[in-house]
């Protein structure tokens, strides 16, 4: 589902990941629309995990694909839990929420729509644990 401007964000989308589990081959992809190229932008992840997440940290390939075809691809690190074993998230109960910088004050030079595109890169093929991953943009 997409949003219009909430809390300052200029686009906001969630892809809920079914029963939990994140599949190696279960690329998510997000469509981005860029209007105004007069500005910066801040792009974040938004990763939802419950308790069945086995790992302290989380490893993404990451796209970002402009309108003309360009990609720049990323391999992204982020963690997910302190050493003592407490998730780093907020939240109330076993869903933690971690809002994570992909791209931080990035001018998108073309105007249409962008994607953004996000895999998982964990060693385990099948990832449990993560309820939904979503991509949030704000204006700089």
């Amino acid at each position: 589902m997409a949003y219009g401007c909430q809390n300052s964000s200029l686009y906001f989308e969630e892809v809920a990941v079914v029963g939990g589990e994140w599949r190696e081959e279960d690329k998510k992809t997000f469509k981005l629309p860029v209007r105004n190229t007069d500005q910066n932008f801040t792009l974040y992840f938004i990763i939802r995990n419950d308790n069945n997440y086995p790992f302290s940290n989380i490893y993404f390939f990451s796209e970002l694909v402009s309108p003309q075809g360009d990609i720049v691809k990323d391999t992204l690190e982020y963690q997910m839990a302190f050493a003592s074993g407490e998730w780093i998230g907020f939240g109330m109960g076993e869903i933690k929420q971690n809002t994570m910088v992909y791209k931080e004050n990035i001018a998108l030079k073309d105007t249409g729509i962008y994607q953004v595109k996000l895999q998982h890169a964990m060693r385990d093929s099948i990832l449990p644990g993560i309820v939904d991953v979503s991509l949030m943009v704000e204006k700089n």
